[in-house]
């Protein structure tokens, strides 16, 4: 996904919310307003995502080759050539990264791509992975969210 001008925009509220917060001495509270926030920008992500997801379309995709990242472990993004409906030949890299090749080069699998940005594609049965990440991320934050509220409540008493 790419960065668009409102994740700049959160960036810099942020920035601002932990100094002014920090600066008034109630830095737990700017940190629940952070939070807040970031449910804001996920669901509009979140948003973004599904609508691009109704608006896409469907081609078959040759798997030409994978891509790796090394770290501790192995990660894989396959590539993949297709055709849009125009009769474009697009060759993307799924973003999406795999701890497994789950493909053979030289399988086509079916692809769905957006028309108006060919290069974000993602494989039919795999659109559950493209707001996947922004799910977690706000339940995992709504449990730090929950513990500094209760230490809030706890620290007033």
């Amino acid at each position: 996904m790419k960065v668009e001008k409102a994740d700049f925009v959160w960036a810099v509220l942020v920035l601002i919310t932990v100094g002014v917060t920090f600066h008034f001495g109630i830095l737990l509270y700017g940190i629940l307003g952070i939070y807040a926030s970031m449910v804001i920008l996920f669901s509009y992500h979140i948003r973004s995502v599904k609508k691009r997801i109704e608006n896409s379309e469907a081609a078959y995709g040759k798997i030409l080759s994978y891509r790796t990242e090394n770290s501790l472990i192995n990660y894989y993004y396959p590539e993949v050539e297709f055709e849009t409906e125009d009769g474009e030949l697009i060759s993307a890299v799924y973003t999406y990264p795999d701890k497994e090749k789950k493909y053979e080069i030289g399988d086509e699998e079916l692809i769905r791509y957006t028309p108006d940005d060919p290069m974000f594609f993602y494989f039919a049965d795999r659109e559950k992975e493209l707001t996947e990440i922004y799910y977690r991320s706000i339940i995992f934050g709504g449990i730090i969210a929950a513990v500094i509220a209760i230490a809030i409540i706890i620290l007033s008493i």
